[in-house]
């Protein structure tokens, strides 16, 4: 059973599960904000005192203490909020729920400062543009809703007499009494804040995309990275073999460990009579399993006729087969032996001679052999081809066995 979202409301283009590491930057962003938005308001009206730009003397003991307290709680909330952000997993609830309780903050902040004349309804951007960079663009649309009805609610309340009217800012005194001023504040208030919430959530949105484009960058780049430093490794790794055997066991544990396959499988030319299946390699198999391709005995002989993979060494073409009913040329009976995965071949070519054939499958489960896996194994033939190549005219055990 799939669990839905309960957040899911808020918008899709973001995951908090998928980029944890990119939200929590964010987040430390947020919580610097919000160590310096509410202290500096404090500053700001004890400024606005002195210079006796406040009807009520800010500074009185009682509104001194009361404020203080306010922001004294208002930075211990942000505290704990920073210890949280670092210990719970799913951050989704924990940011929405900050930032309505920003929101109410803010509002009440608004309130105090004179209402519908306060100076300070910019505080209202700072938590829509924190719910778009937070959460989804979908989200600074929400905040700005819910800031236009908490802000019109106490314009309201203030007008009919429920809430008492806050002259604070001494140049503003009286405004709350003229309805033209009332009327064109709250417009242009609440259309700045879906304006700002459109540019935030648009703005958000492509820095979003950029940085999963660039996520996607990095991990192309990345993986092409590992794989140079694959054939690297195995190139230098390979000129220290001496026999066939630990050569071969190599070269298909680098490819099943890193590609993630369930298997891989390598057959070798035998005095290019016939393919003979010399050992496979299976998802955390250690040494001894070339005893189940000793065990199956597969020979073939190297003809385009006796199946995909002798079809594979004599026309020196290699193939990706996810469904193996598209192929006609596919040995059947080989086939029930080694099982029916999605899988691909590649000749080992040196010289235009097929030294052999290398294979490698994944279960339908998980997945078939891709494109750029496909040409990784192509790469992976041609290097192992010149280290097999050399050894099977050096490894005397091998010679013995095979009559060579």
């Amino acid at each position: 059973m799939v669990l839905q979202d309960p957040l899911s409301f808020l918008g899709e283009s973001f995951s908090f599960q998928e980029s944890r590491e990119d939200i929590l930057k964010n987040l430390k962003l947020i919580i610097r904000i919000r160590w310096f938005v509410s202290p500096s308001i404090f500053i700001i009206i004890i400024v606005a005192g002195f210079f006796g730009l406040t009807k009520e003397s800010f500074l009185s003991e009682n509104q001194l203490i009361v404020n203080a307290v306010n922001l004294g709680v208002i930075l211990a909330m942000n505290l704990v909020y920073m210890v949280l952000v670092r210990r719970i997993r799913n951050l989704g609830p924990l940011v929405f729920f900050q930032l309505v309780i920003d929101v109410v903050h803010f509002t009440l902040t608004v309130y105090k400062t004179g209402g519908i004349t306060s100076p300070f309804t910019f505080l209202y951007f700072i938590v829509i543009f924190s719910g778009a960079i937070l959460v989804a663009g979908k989200t600074a649309y929400i905040l700005a809703g819910l800031s236009s009805v908490l802000f019109t609610g106490i314009t309201i309340l203030v007008n009919r007499g429920v809430l008492p009217a806050q002259d604070f800012f001494s140049p503003f005194s009286g405004l709350h009494g003229n309805p033209s001023y009332i009327t064109l504040t709250w417009i242009f208030t609440i259309f700045s804040f879906f304006i700002f919430a459109a540019l935030s959530s648009y703005l958000t949105n492509l820095l979003h995309k950029k940085q999963n484009v660039l996520r996607e960058s990095n991990k192309v780049l990345s993986k092409k990275n590992s794989t140079m430093l694959l054939l690297y490794q195995t190139s230098e790794a390979l000129n220290t073999f001496t026999s066939v055997k630990r050569a071969v066991d190599y070269i298909l544990t680098q490819l099943v460990e890193n590609l993630n396959l369930d298997r891989a499988i390598l057959y070798l030319n035998i005095k290019d009579e016939y393919l003979h299946l010399y050992m496979t390699k299976t998802r955390g198999c250690g040494e001894g399993e070339e005893q189940e391709a000793a065990k199956l005995a597969v020979r073939m002989p190297l003809q385009p006729d006796a199946g995909l993979t002798a079809r594979c060494a004599v026309l020196k073409e290699a193939y990706n087969i996810r469904k193996q009913e598209d192929s006609p040329y596919i040995n059947r009976d080989l086939a029930r032996k080694i099982g029916t995965n999605p899988f691909a071949l590649a000749p080992l070519l040196l010289r235009e001679k097929a030294v052999g054939v290398i294979g490698i499958d994944r279960s339908f489960k998980n997945g078939a052999v891709t494109d750029e896996e496909f040409q990784i194994l192509k790469i992976f033939a041609n290097t192992a081809a010149i280290t097999i190549d050399s050894l099977t005219k050096i490894d005397s055990r091998f010679q013995k066995k095979f009559g060579i």
